[in-house]
């Protein structure tokens, strides 16, 4: 025995609704994924930070520079993400594209200097 079900068809604002809702999901993941990178970084740096606090005053004014830019970029990054969380535009490949080459540059800076810290203090 076939059952078949009869929908009633979507009216062109119940598809713009959904086509919106749907939307609104890619962009909230992309948006969840990116603030948990934010955070992996924000942890890196704070860790940093309690490496460089073990440093003579030489090499303190070498390292906290570089973590204090380094802080203003995933800032930077972090109200990117919201805005672009907030205004969920329709098209918003030219901010992801936007973001996802301002996330690599930094999560390599980030990396770069997690390394070159201190080798046999910090892992990574």
């Amino acid at each position: 025995m076939v059952l078949s079900v009869m929908c009633k068809p979507y009216g062109q604002r119940d598809r713009n609704h959904l086509e919106q809702k749907g939307l609104d999901m890619q962009v909230q993941d992309y948006c969840k994924a990116m603030l948990a990178e934010v955070k992996g970084w924000t942890e890196k740096l704070e860790a940093m930070k309690k490496v460089a606090d073990s440093y003579g005053t030489e090499q303190k004014e070498k390292i906290l520079p570089l973590i204090g830019q380094l802080e203003q970029e995933v800032a930077n990054a972090q109200m990117r993400v919201q805005q672009l969380e907030t205004e969920c535009p329709s098209d918003w490949s030219p901010m992801k594209n936007e973001l996802d080459d301002l996330f690599g540059t930094i999560g390599s800076s980030v990396d770069r200097a997690w390394r070159d810290l201190s080798p046999g203090e910090v892992g990574g």
